[in-house]
């Protein structure tokens, strides 16, 4: 859909939904009875932590990001550095990964 590689393009863009089904063929989902957490991130975290598209569905490095995550970040709602602590995670340094980094985490 964008004219160039890592190219972003919003949702809320107009030009976006002229093909709608292009869209939908990418958006999955599943219905759990529970989950651990819902981790929304962008490239710039995504890219260093599994480095392909097809390493998302290895669940080692799903547990080790967990893992990174809880050892920097102590994930739940009781820390009161909680903020914090998730930006100064970010701040991780990988040879060639420069992009921005943003991460939102529901547990």
């Amino acid at each position: 859909m964008g004219e160039f590689a890592g190219q972003t393009r919003f949702l809320t863009m107009g030009d976006v939904w002229s093909d709608a089904t292009s869209i939908m063929n990418r958006v999955k989902f599943a219905i759990a009875d529970e989950f651990t957490a819902l981790v929304l991130m962008t490239d710039g975290v995504s890219d260093p932590v599994f480095e392909t598209e097809s390493n998302l569905r290895r669940l080692e490095l799903w547990d080790r990001l967990w893992g990174d995550l809880q050892a920097s970040a102590s994930l739940n709602s009781d820390n009161p550095n909680l903020e914090q602590d998730l930006l100064s995670w970010l701040n991780f340094w990988t040879p060639g990964n420069h992009d921005d980094r943003t991460i939102a985490i529901l547990f």
